[in-house]
């Protein structure tokens, strides 16, 4: 009896552990489906907003700090990049939606998405011609997982980092080629 307790016991840790390492996949697999089927909802479930909205500004401010720093910039340059910052803030706040998020993990151009949603195109074609994005996922650490979403020509890469939430994972930071 104390060896089926033991045994019991032991495959019970494996399936913990199991379980432990598959959830990240599991919900990347979830956000996957959620995203291809357009559902934001579910979508939202693996997303914390807060984060993810900072991570964007944290960007931005950095990207137009070094095109200021590369210029020969007076005091109306500074302003107007103080300015701009705000502007930006303001833009990735209303851009940093459940519907915003759903369209860039399905691969697709802000510039693109704006006009789709705007009637430019019909969805239903767009679809068909446009090729899926190529997914890498491994851990960076046992807390920290990382996703790389590429496109067709490998020329540009949006990184996905999800983060352990308790037993679940949700993305904290998203990192876009600034180009």
């Amino acid at each position: 009896m104390n060896k089926k307790l033991i045994g019991a016991l032991i495959a019970i840790v494996v399936v913990i552990c199991g379980y432990l390492y598959a959830s990240p996949y599991l919900a990347l697999n979830s956000i996957k489906k959620a995203a291809r089927a357009g559902d934001s909802d579910t979508v939202s479930k693996y997303i914390d907003y807060p984060s993810v909205r900072q991570s964007f500004k944290d960007q931005m401010n950095a990207m137009m700090a070094k095109e200021l720093m590369n210029q020969d910039t007076d005091g109306f340059a500074a302003l107007g990049a103080m300015l701009a910052s705000t502007m930006v803030d303001k833009m990735i706040d209303g851009f940093v939606t459940p519907e915003g998020m759903t369209l860039m993990l399905q691969g697709k151009d802000l510039k693109q998405s704006a006009q789709q949603s705007m009637g430019g195109q019909d969805s239903s074609n767009q679809e068909k011609e446009e090729p899926k994005p190529e997914y890498e996922a491994g851990y960076t650490s046992m807390n920290d997982f990382e996703v790389v979403i590429k496109d067709q020509d490998q020329s540009k890469e949006v990184k996905v980092l999800m983060a352990r939430d308790g037993l679940n994972w949700k993305i904290h930071k998203i990192a876009v080629p600034m180009d």
